[in-house]
């Protein structure tokens, strides 16, 4: 699901069996991701790898119908978990 306002765009992906709602914008020539949220189920029951931050990039990549090179890398520290 995607749903755009005036300059940020919502994306929700399912990783692993979460759900997450990816907060974000074109910026320049690459997608950038403002804000990660976990919306179920609580609790997360793994760390923030970068593996996971992967798989959750390239699901974002997926429903935004982008190459993965066309979005930047998610930091941890934009995840809420």
């Amino acid at each position: 699901m995607i749903s755009h306002d005036k300059s940020t765009t919502r994306v929700q992906v399912e990783v692993d069996g979460y759900v997450w709602r990816i907060h974000g914008r074109q910026h320049g020539l690459r997608w950038h991701s403002h804000l990660v949220e976990l919306l179920g189920p609580l609790p997360l029951d793994r760390p923030i790898s970068q593996p996971l931050r992967d798989k959750i990039r390239t699901a974002l990549a997926k429903a935004l119908a982008l190459d993965e090179s066309e979005v930047a890398g998610i930091p941890a520290d934009l995840i809420l978990a």
